[in-house]
């Protein structure tokens, strides 16, 4: 999924991130951590954008940060799990964007399970991230992200990460280190 800031700080009449309030970037981090409610979170929302907006409108201008799926992952990812592959979540999330991924993404489908950032209650590259997931389904086989500090946190882990750059760059890289796999 394509992630589109603009477009929340856009509907929130904001033009860049940093003309967004100190307190409500924090309420987002901790709402994304589990440390606060989404009721707290949509009180912190329309304090700080001065009650011009219901809370419709405020999880609406939220969402739009996920914007459409990345051309060609849905059918990259049902080529894999036809062959027995499974796709896990590791995301910094909020339940609220869950709630839309799982309803509007189409590829999520192909994913059995997660670790969300608001349930382990701190974000990636923090390796609190990095345990529970070990904790709940052991090392991956590959792992990819597209942020490098991320991708430097499972290097550091033994985790064999690639950073995503685009779905025909995650195929090659993908279908290399199963090659490897197969021949070692």
């Amino acid at each position: 999924m394509k992630v589109q800031t603009e477009k929340c700080l856009a509907a929130l009449g904001y033009s860049a991130i940093t003309e967004v309030p100190l307190e409500f970037l924090d309420a987002c981090r901790r709402l994304e951590t589990g440390k606060i409610t989404t009721e707290k979170w949509l009180e912190v929302y329309r304090t700080v954008t001065g009650g011009r907006f219901t809370d419709d409108e405020l999880i609406h201008a939220w969402r739009l940060i996920l914007g459409d799926e990345i051309p060609g992952i849905g059918d990259f990812l049902k080529e894999l799990t036809e062959k027995g592959i499974r796709f896990i979540f590791f995301s910094d999330t909020s339940e609220l964007h869950l709630d839309f991924v799982y309803r509007y993404l189409p590829s999520a489908v192909f994913v059995s399970g997660g670790i969300f950032s608001f349930e382990a209650g701190c974000q990636k590259p923090d390796a609190g991230m990095y345990e529970a997931f070990e904790k709940k389904f052991g090392k991956p086989v590959f792992y990819t992200d597209d942020k490098p500090e991320n991708i430097e946190a499972g290097l550091k882990r033994g985790w064999p990460s690639h950073q995503f750059t685009s779905v025909e760059k995650l195929r090659k890289s993908f279908l290399s280190f199963s090659q490897e796999c197969i021949l070692m």
